[in-house]
């Protein structure tokens, strides 16, 4: 026990455990102050000028976990993994979704997150009448002008999930030739009516089939067509006659390596869509010292290219003037340095201090972070 002395000068008592264990715990007690900055605390135990005991939790809610199996909802941790107060609506909420929302939006912190599509903004002539444009304090949004779209009151950060958790992988080696022109990523709903639905319009697999023509036709390029053939292995995407022998077709990759195998022995990602709010094959690419090709029009990962990380494209009308200009500096060792900027800029440590910053300076009043809180990630 500590004296009145000892409570006078400030003293507190911390039990400190090992991440993610209740056994194997520690009580720690000084008369001078205990130093929780190494600690990722959740409660500390204060001794008030009566004796008593103070609480200054910083748990989550006890709801926090149910309403993570809702899928719109998405937890947000400190850099050891321990959840905050803080969930994450990277979806439109549904009717139950909304009014649990509702229900909980005042004991825990719910920030909107672009990453479903065109989410928060609705296709035109959309009968759902929900103002997911202001329905959170905050949202990590992919937009250029944000301020044009979103209410005054709504916090805003240019952020994405695929800002975070990039691959740990070397720089190029370009003594080392490449195997493949380019890769693109598809979605593998809809091979069974040849990319006319939901995933086909989400990775614009029309227009790739018109800039396929130029691309085997004309030059002749190689590549590699991920999950353009489904599961079973028994049906593909229709792809311009020209392709055929160029084309690698696989199905849905399980094992991202296999992904990122294809992906390091390319000379460009190739990123035709437009209804993408969080393309993570992009800052994969990048990490992996591969520029990549956009679609200016692009909803999220626009950011993601600079002169240092690859070439944007309007439409047909500018593609083989961009996809020349991509093979030319592909090849010249350092015209791009993908990795470098991606290092620099993206990755959880840095993404997670924007993060926190963002969440201390408009809404330290309401959420409590663990002491020892360095970045958050999500």
């Amino acid at each position: 026990m500590l004296g009145r002395s000892d409570q006078e000068k400030g003293a507190k008592v911390a039990i400190v455990c090992p991440r993610g264990e209740e056994i194997y715990c520690t009580l720690r007690a000084a008369a001078n102050f205990v130093d929780y900055r190494p600690e990722d605390c959740y409660e500390q135990i204060e001794m008030n000028q009566a004796g008593g005991i103070v609480y200054n939790a910083a748990r989550v809610h006890p709801a926090y976990n149910d309403l993570l199996k809702e899928y719109c909802f998405q937890q947000v941790a400190t850099q050891h993994g321990n959840q905050v107060n803080i969930l994450l609506v990277r979806s439109q909420p549904n009717d139950v979704q909304q009014r649990l929302y509702h229900k909980y939006k005042n004991d825990i912190l719910f920030l909107g997150i672009s990453s479903m599509n065109d989410y928060p903004l609705k296709d035109e002539g959309s009968a759902d009448q929900t103002d997911y444009l202001g329905m959170f304090p905050g949202f990590l949004h992919m937009m250029r002008e944000p301020e044009k779209v979103f209410p005054p009151h709504v916090k805003t950060l240019l952020m994405s999930q695929s800002d975070f958790s990039l691959p740990d992988v070397p720089a190029r080696d370009y003594s080392v030739p490449k195997k493949y022109d380019f890769t693109y990523s598809a979605s593998d709903c809809d091979v069974e009516i040849d990319g006319k639905g939901w995933c086909g319009w989400s990775k614009n697999w029309t227009f790739v089939k018109e800039a396929l023509g130029m691309m085997c036709g004309e030059l002749k390029l190689t590549g590699v067509l991920v999950a353009t053939k489904n599961k079973a292995n028994t049906k593909a995407y229709s792809i311009p006659d020209s392709c055929k022998g160029r084309m690698i077709q696989t199905t849905y990759l399980a094992q991202q390596q296999d992904y990122f195998d294809y992906l390091k022995q390319s000379r460009f990602a190739f990123l035709p869509q437009i209804h993408d709010a969080s393309p993570r094959v992009s800052s994969q690419a990048l990490a992996h010292d591969v520029p990549i090709l956009m679609n200016y029009y692009i909803k999220g990962g626009w950011k993601y290219v600079t002169e240092q990380t690859g070439e944007f494209f309007h439409d047909m009308s500018d593609f083989r003037e961009s996809l020349l200009k991509i093979l030319k500096g592909a090849d010249e060792p350092h015209h791009y340095e993908p990795r470098k900027w991606a290092l620099e800029k993206l990755g959880s440590r840095n993404s997670g201090e924007r993060l926190l910053k963002f969440v201390e300076e408009n809404f330290a009043n309401r959420v409590k972070l663990p002491k020892g809180t360095r970045y958050l990630q999500i």
